[in-house]
């Protein structure tokens, strides 16, 4: 057991089981890969260090840390460390541990199993200790004591384990409405434990998913509701309450040749500058590739809009602006299968989501809810001085002629995102305030994902914005919304003057539908 006082897991728990880990690598575990094949597993300080507070206890003998995320680039020894810890928790805790190892993948899950059984067979003693059976991706503890299982990237076939670890490999990849369900299936397995415990080492994601991703948000929370130790390339942040222990290192740069700052997101021994130097001059992959895959930098792509945190440095969270303020109101709408969005801008370039209404995750056909939009945007006119609502008019006419009849033209007025040097004109306008901070926003997760969603596509007329494919999955509707309201704001000409209805009528209209109950 470990005895070094200064260890940060002593300022909350009992013990470490940090120095047992390490021995029972060195002594049982040899490797099978390039320079170290033959070779015993001796844990570098790092994960030393890693595992000094992923294995503290408390005193009555339970894990400390339910869950435990590691962010880290590739090639640090990831893959070889999960197996090594599925063995150690196979053949030395009690009660028939049953161990799941699961992955984004069937091919990346298989991995993970390939390496732990090859541990088993490389070592005389735990080969006689242990049952490989690859034909139902299984490692059984030959007095039935335990077993590890590879799972399927399934959710269907996830429930009915009670695992008492979860072993979840490069989470940032469980992005789809089906691995969303999956790790929840995972993750709430444990109930009839005593101490369940959920595992992750992973890289970074694609920028488009760091906000509304599982591991985004456990990186956020863990963050913001934490204590939170900083150092150069590394964040580690301990949520008391939830028991969660996230090591996120991630590279001080946005630079992929900036190796010196690339390599303290990288701990492990072999990583070396060289080696950071010889990645980012590969041809074969992109800048934000070697950022995220190296660095774990949360990089946009190439044709990706935005740059990586410049939306969130625009964060203001002020929420709404006070009823009678004067505003711009932005809408996308769409008729199925995809999402409609209503976004208001003030006119010093502050926005805010009034609405949208996207698509469940769920399978099968799915409409818009015509009505609730028309009540969000009734009760958004009764409550602001509303200078323009400009509609992106297809599949909404009627709807936009009834809003033209009730309230006027202006404040009702189109703006066409089809023609295209108006939208590059917008959408040029907008990412200059973005990154230059002119403009501020409210911090629904929900824009900051359609941002993230929005790619370039450059045409003679300019730049403008799209979704990755015509049947993408990944909505933009909210961006195109914000996009639009914040150009009609600043542009000096919006509206003509106020809006020219009868404010105290539309109050008394709204008060009649029950649009603000």
């Amino acid at each position: 057991m470990s005895t070094v006082a200064a260890a940060p897991w002593a300022e909350y728990a009992f013990e470490s089981e940090a120095d047992h880990f390490a021995s029972f690598c060195e002594e049982h575990l040899i490797q099978s890969v390039d320079e170290w094949d033959g070779l015993p597993l001796v844990l570098e300080p790092f994960q030393r260090r890693m595992f000094g507070e992923a294995l503290a206890y408390t005193e009555d003998g339970d894990l400390y840390w339910r869950s435990i995320v590691i962010i880290m680039p590739r090639k640090n020894g990831k893959t070889a460390l999960l197996a090594a810890y599925a063995v150690y928790r196979l053949l030395t805790e009690d009660g028939s541990p049953e161990i799941l190892l699961s992955a984004s993948s069937d091919k990346q899950a298989g991995r993970l199993y390939d390496a732990t059984a090859t541990f088993i067979r490389k070592s005389p003693v735990l080969s006689e200790l242990c049952r490989v059976r690859d034909y139902i991706g299984e490692i059984a503890r030959e007095d039935g004591g335990g077993k590890i299982i590879r799972l399927s990237s399934d959710p269907g076939k996830l429930h009915g384990y009670n695992p008492s670890l979860v072993i979840c490999d490069e989470l940032a990849q469980w992005t789809t409405p089906s691995l969303r369900r999956a790790y929840a299936a995972l993750t709430s397995g444990g109930g009839a434990r005593k101490a369940p415990q959920v595992f992750t080492i992973t890289t970074a994601g694609e920028a488009r998913d760091r906000e509304d991703s599982i591991l985004g948000r456990m990186i956020d929370q863990s963050a913001e509701r934490g204590q939170v130790e900083e150092e150069p390339g590394l964040k580690i942040a301990r949520l008391h309450s939830a028991r969660m222990l996230v090591y996120n290192h991630e590279a001080p740069t946005t630079d992929p040749h900036d190796v010196e700052a690339m390599k303290l997101a990288n701990p492990a021994s072999w990583i070396t500058e060289e080696y950071l130097e010889r990645q980012a001059e590969d041809p074969e992959l992109t800048d934000a590739e070697v950022l995220q895959l190296h660095g774990c930098v949360w990089a946009a792509g190439q044709t990706h809009w935005l740059p990586a945190d410049a939306w969130r440095s625009c964060e203001s969270a002020s929420g709404w602006p006070a009823d009678g303020s004067e505003v711009v109101l932005g809408f996308d709408g769409s008729y199925n299968n995809d999402s409609t969005a209503l976004v208001g801008c003030t006119l010093d370039g502050y926005l805010f989501v009034v609405d949208a209404w996207e698509r469940p995750a769920t399978r099968g056909e799915w409409r818009v809810p015509r009505q609730d939009v028309e009540r969000a945007v009734d009760a958004a006119m009764a409550r602001w001085s509303v200078r323009e609502l400009a509609c992106d008019p297809p599949g909404w006419h009627r709807e936009v002629d009834d809003w033209s009849d009730r309230y006027g033209s202006p404040p009702v007025v189109m703006f066409e995102t089809n023609k295209r040097a108006m939208m590059s004109a917008a959408c040029s306008k907008f990412y200059t305030a973005v990154t230059n901070g002119q403009l501020s926003h409210d911090g629904d997760p929900r824009l900051a994902r359609h941002l993230a969603n929005a790619v370039v596509k450059e045409t003679p007329d300019g730049a403008y914005i799209t979704k990755d494919g015509r049947n993408s999955p990944r909505k933009i509707d909210l961006a195109v919304a914000a996009v639009v309201a914040y150009d009609r704001a600043v542009s000096g000409d919006s509206g003509g003057g106020a809006a020219s209805y009868d404010f105290d009528e539309l109050e008394r209209l709204a008060a009649e539908r029950g649009l603000f109950d």
